[in-house]
C-alpha cells in the first residue's frame, strides 16, 4: 500500500497549491482509485498545510460563532474514558464560544493550556467541516489538489469538501463507519493511524442492512463491549501516516482513526463524492449524473451547462412554474461548475469599489460563464457564485464580449471595458451603475483582481 513518491509540482502563478504532477495522478488512477488504501509520503514538499494555517482557520471559526454567525459546520467533541462495557464515549457541546481559540491565547499553546483547564484534562476533537468556504488560501489549495484527480478519474458531482480534524482524542468520536465519499487525509501535526476494512469484511455483520446499493453510502457501526470492539480490530488493515503524508481510501472501506499517543494531531480530510448536491435536494426526484469528464468543467473556450445535466434538467416538463424550478436548479449547478465542483465557494474578498482609472485581470485558469437562463434571464457566474441579469439579445451580446475579454487573463482598463461595452448600446438597456456593480461583484467573488497598468510595477 506504499505509493511512489511523486515530485512536487510548482505552484502557478505562485498562487498557494497542492497540485501534483500527472504521473502521480496516473499511477493513482490505476492502482489505487476504487481499489484500495494507500498512503503517500510527503508528497506536496514544503507545500504542505502547516499547524498555523490550521490554527488561524479555528480561530477565524471562533470568532465568527462568537458573532453568531454560524455553528453548523462546528463540532466540538469531549472524551469520556468510563465509558460502559471498557469502551470510551463521547459528547459533543452544543455552545462552543469559550472552547473555540481567541485573540488572547496567542497560539496553538495557549489555546491548548486554556482548554485543558476548561475540560479538566479531558480530550478533546474539533470537526470542521467546509473549510475551503471559509479560507480563501485553502480553497486554492483544494482546487489545484483534485484537478489533478478530475483529469484522471471524472469529476464526483457530490459534497466535495474538506473538513480539519484537530485534537489530542483517542478515537475517531463517529466510531467504526464509512461514508459516501472516497477520502483523501492530509496529516498536518502529529501521527495518525487508520483501521480500514473492505465492505465485505463487514458488511456481514447483523445491523448493516442487506443493500448492495450501501458500499456507496454512509453508515455506522457500534460496538457493544471492548471484546467486540478487539474482535472487529482485528480483522483490520492500518495505514500509518505522519506530518506531510497524505492516506487514501475508497468510498466502499469502513474505518476509523485510531490512538494517537496523547499529544496535539492535526489533519484535513478531503472528500471526493458522487452523491447528488445537497441542492438537488429540493429538486423534483429524477436522475442526476454522477460523474463529468474534467473537460466539461468551465473552460478557456465557449462553456455551457453539459449535456448529462440539461437532460436531466428538462426532464421537469415546461410548465411555468417547472421552468422556474429549472432556471433556479441551473444557476445551482453553474455555481457549482464554476467553483471547480467543491461544495461551496470561497470566502468574498472584501475590497472597495473599482475606480475608472484601475486596472483589473481575471485567472486564465478559472474562467468567468456567461450563459442564458430560462425565461429570457442571462447567468454570470464564477467561483461558486452567480448574479442574474437581463437576458436581451443586444444586452447578451455584449456581456459575453466583456466576458470573453475577461476570460483572456490579461490586463484590461476598467474606463476602456466600460466605453467599449457602451459604445452605441441604448442607453435604457443596461446602466452605468448596473455594470460597475458587476464588476464590483467579480472582484468580490474573486473572479477578477486589481492588477498594475501594463509596462508598470506594483507597489
Amino acid at each position: 500500500m506504499l505509493a511512489p513518491l511523486p515530485t512536487p509540482a510548482p505552484a502557478p502563478q505562485a498562487e498557494p497549491s497542492l497540485a501534483l504532477p500527472r504521473s502521480f495522478w496516473k499511477d493513482f488512477a490505476k492502482r489505487h482509485w476504487n481499489r484500495e488504501p494507500a498512503v503517500f509520503k510527503r508528497p506536496f514538499g514544503d507545500r504542505a498545510p502547516t499547524t498555523g494555517q490550521m490554527y488561524e482557520a479555528l480561530l477565524d471559526a471562533g470568532e465568527r460563532v462568537r458573532r453568531g454567525e454560524y455553528t453548523m459546520p462546528l463540532r466540538f467533541f469531549i472524551e469520556h474514558e468510563e465509558g460502559p462495557d471498557g469502551l470510551p464515549y463521547y459528547s459533543m457541546l452544543m455552545s462552543l464560544s469559550n472552547h473555540m481559540p481567541r485573540p488572547e491565547d496567542g497560539g496553538v499553546e495557549g489555546y491548548l493550556a486554556r482548554l485543558d483547564k476548561l475540560l479538566g484534562g479531558k480530550r478533546f476533537g474539533i470537526v470542521f467541516n467546509r473549510l475551503q468556504m471559509y479560507q480563501w488560501t485553502h480553497w486554492q489549495q483544494l482546487s489545484s489538489f483534485l484537478s489533478g484527480l478530475y483529469e484522471q478519474v471524472g469529476v464526483p458531482l457530490g459534497n466535495n469538501e474538506s473538513c480539519i480534524f484537530f485534537g489530542n482524542y483517542r478515537y475517531t468520536p463517529f466510531g467504526i463507519h464509512k461514508d459516501n465519499s472516497h477520502a483523501f487525509n492530509f496529516v498536518v501535526e502529529g501521527k495518525k493511524t487508520f483501521s480500514v476494512w473492505p465492505f465485505e469484511t463487514l458488511a456481514s455483520r447483523p445491523e448493516v442492512p442487506k443493500d448492495p446499493s450501501l458500499v456507496n453510502r454512509p453508515y455506522s457501526l457500534f460496538m457493544k463491549d471492548k471484546a467486540e470492539e478487539d474482535a472487529v480490530l482485528s480483522r483490520a488493515n492500518f495505514i500509518e501516516a505522519t506530518a506531510g503524508d497524505v492516506t487514501y481510501w475508497p468510498v466502499s472501506h469502513w474505518h476509523r482513526a485510531e490512538p494517537t499517543g496523547g499529544g496535539l494531531n492535526i489533519s484535513i480530510s478531503v472528500s471526493a463524492c458522487s452523491a447528488p448536491p445537497m441542492f438537488t435536494s429540493m429538486a423534483p426526484p429524477h436522475e442526476w449524473p454522477g460523474h463529468l469528464r474534467h473537460t466539461e468543467l468551465p473552460g478557456k473556450r465557449t462553456w455551457q451547462v453539459p449535456a448529462s445535466v440539461r437532460s436531466a434538467l428538462r426532464q421537469r416538463g415546461q410548465r411555468k412554474a417547472l421552468l422556474s424550478a429549472e432556471r433556479e436548479s441551473t444557476i445551482e449547478w453553474v455555481r457549482c461548475l464554476t467553483a471547480n465542483a467543491l461544495d461551496a465557494a470561497p470566502p468574498e474578498a472584501q475590497e472597495a469599489p473599482l475606480a475608472p482609472d484601475e486596472w483589473i485581470r481575471a485567472h486564465p485558469e478559472r474562467p468567468i460563464v456567461c450563459m442564458p437562463l430560462p425565461g429570457k434571464q442571462l447567468l454570470v457566474s464564477a467561483i461558486g457564485r452567480s448574479s442574474t441579469l437581463p437576458g436581451s439579445p443586444l444586452l447578451r451580446r455584449r456581456l459575453e464580449r466583456l466576458v470573453a475579454s475577461l476570460n483572456l487573463g490579461k490586463p484590461l482598463s476598467v474606463s476602456a471595458l466600460e466605453q467599449a461595452f457602451f459604445s452605441r448600446l441604448p442607453s435604457r438597456a443596461f446602466s452605468r451603475a448596473s455594470f460597475r456593480a458587476l464588476l464590483d461583484d467579480l472582484v468580490r467573488w474573486r473572479a477578477v483582481q486589481r492588477c498594475p497598468a501594463p509596462g508598470k510595477k506594483s507597489r
